[in-house]
């Protein structure tokens, strides 16, 4: 097993270990009476999807061939075949994507979450590769359907900012 295979194992065996901790705690949160949905709901989905997707992340590199453990791209593309170009965790994506969480908590009490949402997903899809006009488009289309479900599906009141 490569060391970039026995990375993701570990890394899939403590981010499902992770998922079946918060899975306990969300079904021992009591549901309020009369209210179809609980304070346990989001956690507990949390909970379910990081079991599962670490579960497919420690299957897929204890199961896939050592030459297929590193390959990220298909092999006919410009782009390098291995994450090992970069295997530091302080790359400039990792960087970028650390400053837009830390952004979008200060950011988003003061500006609200329309706003500050917008801006922190334009960067994302900037530092993802995503051109400017997508990044224009996908952005405040993207956290208007993620507040309105929110909002008025999930009643969760979200910061309203400077839109007040």
């Amino acid at each position: 097993m490569k060391s970039r295979s026995l990375a993701d194992l570990a890394l899939g065996i403590v981010f499902a270990l992770g998922g079946a901790f918060i899975l306990s705690q969300a079904l021992a949160i009591r549901g309020m009476p009369g209210m179809p949905v609980g304070p346990g709901l989001f956690p507990t989905i949390t909970g379910i999807g990081m079991m599962v997707f670490g579960a497919v992340l420690a299957f897929q590199a204890w199961f896939a061939p050592a030459s297929e453990a590193s390959a990220i791209v298909p092999e006919g593309s410009d782009a390098p075949q291995s994450l090992d170009t970069q295997s530091s965790l302080l790359n400039p994506f990792s960087l970028g994507i650390l400053a837009c969480v830390v952004a979008s908590i200060v950011l988003i009490p003061i500006l609200g979450f329309l706003i500050a949402g917008t801006l922190v997903t334009f960067a994302v899809v900037l530092l993802g590769g995503g051109r400017l006009l997508t990044a224009l488009i996908f952005a405040p289309l993207a956290t208007g359907l993620i507040y309105a479900a929110f909002v008025y599906g999930f009643r969760v009141p979200l910061p309203h900012g400077l839109l007040g």
